[in-house]
């Protein structure tokens, strides 16, 4: 398994994370909170920070690989578009 791989797993590990404490952000199921960590991290801010930190960190490692080997790879470019995708949902889990 090589970098580009262990990334883009935990990048679309940490943009489903993202997507389900933006979902259990505004509801207050005690059943779901016990379970699920990731609600607790959307109220304090923390999952909105790591999402943003992350996301810069792949864009910048992608946006350089891109840069110099070109569009062929497919996993930098998946990582790149993750990394956009993790830096807009940071930012959704921080205005909400």
């Amino acid at each position: 398994m090589n970098l580009d791989s262990l990334l883009l797993y935990i990048f679309i590990f940490l943009n489903c994370f993202a997507l389900l404490g933006l979902k259990l952000k505004n509801k207050t199921k005690k059943k779901v909170y016990k379970i699920c960590p990731c609600k607790k991290m959307a109220e304090n801010g923390t999952l909105s920070t790591l999402c943003m930190y992350s996301a810069m960190g792949g864009f910048l490692y992608s946006a350089t690989s891109i840069s110099f080997i070109g569009f062929k790879n497919l996993e930098l470019n998946l990582i790149f578009l993750f990394s956009l995708s993790c830096a807009y949902l940071g930012w959704r889990l921080k205005e909400n």
